[in-house]
């Protein structure tokens, strides 16, 4: 009987060795067939000029032709100057209203948290397009009111470097916010009433102690929104192109795009450096932070009395209301009206919503819908889901497995979505048997999927973060494999999060305009992609309209998320006070 029971477990132990063998290699092939295979394509575009199905040869001489054309230093210098200017704006901006949350007793600050999450997940070209429609020169509705009231000349022209800093700032602001009042709010007080108490002011001390005591984040969130606005494409695109202001994301497409012949190389050169550049924020932001002690959590009890700030904090609440109106509330207003406009501009028309039937009974708008749907849940759930495989697999292992991992995982961090779109279109047509992928709808998916797994990896590490690792290794003792482990009590104890990431991937995916810009096939327009041509081509009326019934749509998603996520918490009987939003920030 032993030796039958021994035979058995033996038999047993091994099954799991090969099992686990075997998916260990799947997982890593998956990885670099997913992540690292195309962005390997990178690399072998820059040194060959064309196609991968053209069979060109490999020079060294398109790579050093970019390299010497001073449109790609000026393209460099362009987005360097963006990444500094409104990075700086974001983050401080951010940050500022981040300690007002949490540290002060302003009025209306218990409103920051919720609007900056709206503002989060409102599509940019939503908001790009809202403030084209209030401020450009043309028929912006503010220069419209501007010459009733007798100006010359326009109030504001949107389409320039003033415009695209000041809607890139205020589109990141939200992220660094998000980034920012988690540290804010766990910092110790005491530290700013010890330099009261020495004779310090507000500033100084906001400046001297406040500041200082939450510098990873800040480094943290300067690095995260400097890789955001280095990859931005509806704003350079839609603002910046109509000025002659090309940027990493704008230039790129417009060498594969606009160019005839297509400049691959140019492109996949230009794909290089900015890899380079989000190396070196990452190396520099290590450096900066070495052998920097930032404690300010103990053991003691910390004080959370709100900072008094007088009759500055006034002024304060208005700058809130005055980002609020800026950031929502004039594009939101922008697009509802111009949505019942007949023709957008002209107020002597009348309001009607012809625009919304139309959008809803034309056969081509109802597919662009009814595809933008189909993107939305399939590559919702692939995002979450791979997020919360491969966030697992770092968090719970150890080894080469987790490093190559993580660095797979990272890549889309890395490039524009353009940048994802043309390595993917290089991978498939590199090899022979991919390459009746190229044109379909499976590849537009599988990189907009990709594209939104850093966003998914943000909700899944906060949800693995509440399990402790001991229900797992309770499984496991019990004879439970590591995939039975898995699903049994890891899935269905992260079911909340899981449809939350879901519904919050989809409203990402929803929103994308750049790898539908590069990879939709014919016939096959997502709602972004639809209604950034209807712009184009003077309907802005009718694009405001089925933006306006997307964003109806996402809002609906959001409350359903957050009643799934409430309903899920009671069902499994777990506080859920830090829900899945919370998740997006450390």
């Amino acid at each position: 009987m032993t030796e039958r029971l021994f035979e058995h477990d033996r038999r047993a132990s091994m099954r799991r060795s090969v099992t686990g063998g075997v998916l260990k290699a799947t997982l890593l092939a998956g990885l670099t067939l997913i992540f690292v295979y195309p962005v390997a394509m990178i690399v072998l575009g820059a040194f060959r000029d064309g196609l991968p199905s053209d069979n060109m040869p490999f020079t060294m001489s398109g790579l050093l032709a970019a390299f010497e054309s001073a449109e790609t230093w000026h393209t460099l210098w362009n987005s360097i100057v963006l990444v500094l200017v409104c990075g700086t704006i974001s983050v401080a901006g951010g940050g500022l209203f981040a300690w007002i949350a949490a540290n002060t007793n302003v009025p209306g600050r218990k409103l920051l948290t919720p609007i900056m999450v709206i503002n989060l997940f409102v599509p940019p070209l939503f908001h790009t397009l809202g403030w084209i429609m209030l401020g450009n020169a043309q028929n912006g509705l503010l220069n419209q009111l501007g010459r009733e009231l007798g100006t010359s000349g326009p109030l504001i022209n949107i389409q320039g470097w003033g415009g695209l800093i000041l809607l890139t700032s205020l589109g990141y602001m939200p992220f660094a916010y998000l980034l920012l009042l988690g540290a804010f709010k766990n910092r110790d007080q005491s530290l700013d009433e010890a330099a009261a108490i020495s004779g310090a002011g507000t500033v100084r001390t906001f400046f001297t102690i406040t500041i200082p005591s939450v510098g990873p984040a800040i480094t943290g969130a300067a690095l995260l929104i400097a890789v955001l606005v280095f990859q931005s494409f509806d704003g350079p695109q839609l603002i910046g192109r109509q000025a002659g202001i090309y940027v990493f994301s704008t230039q790129i497409y417009h060498y594969v795009r606009d160019e005839a012949p297509a400049e691959y190389t140019k492109a996949f050169a230009l794909s290089l450096v900015l890899i380079l550049l989000v190396l070196l924020l990452f190396l520099a932001q290590r450096w900066m932070l070495r052998g920097r002690s930032f404690t300010t959590l103990t053991g003691k009890t910390s004080r959370r009395d709100p900072q008094e700030l007088g009759p500055v904090r006034w002024v304060l609440s208005a700058l809130i209301v005055v980002v609020v109106l800026l950031n929502f509330l004039l594009p939101l207003f922008a697009m509802v009206l111009g949505s019942l406009q007949p023709i957008f501009g002209v107020m002597s028309t009348g309001l009607t919503l012809d625009n919304y039937v139309t959008m809803l009974t034309d056969p081509q708008f109802s597919a662009s819908l009814a595809l933008t749907a189909w993107l939305a849940v399939i590559g919702g759930f692939g995002s979450i889901a791979i997020a919360l495989l491969t966030t697992y697999v770092t968090a719970r292992r150890r080894g080469f497995l987790r490093s190559y991992t993580s660095f797979a995982v990272w890549i889309p961090w890395a490039l524009p979505g353009v940048v994802l779109g043309l390595a993917y279109m290089f991978a498939v047509l590199y090899l022979p048997a991919f390459r009746g992928l190229y044109g379909s709808a499976f590849l537009m998916t599988l990189v907009l999927v990709v594209a939104t797994i850093p966003v998914s990896s943000r909700i899944a590490e906060g949800a693995l973060a509440q399990l402790s690792p001991e229900l797992e290794e309770a499984g496991r003792m019990s004879g439970a494999s590591a995939g039975r482990v898995l699903v049994t009590i890891v899935l269905r104890l992260v079911i909340p999060s899981f449809l939350a990431g879901w519904f919050l991937s989809a409203l990402f995916i929803s929103g994308n305009l750049a790898v539908p810009m590069l990879l939709a096939p014919p016939g096959l327009e997502p709602v972004s992609l639809t209604a950034f041509q209807q712009f184009l081509t003077g309907e802005m009326s009718r694009g405001a309209a089925l933006f306006m019934i997307i964003l109806l749509a996402a809002f609906v998603v959001l409350a359903l998320a957050a009643v799934s996520v409430k309903l899920g918490g009671r069902i499994l009987g777990r506080d859920r006070s830090a829900g899945p939003l919370s998740r997006l920030t450390p």
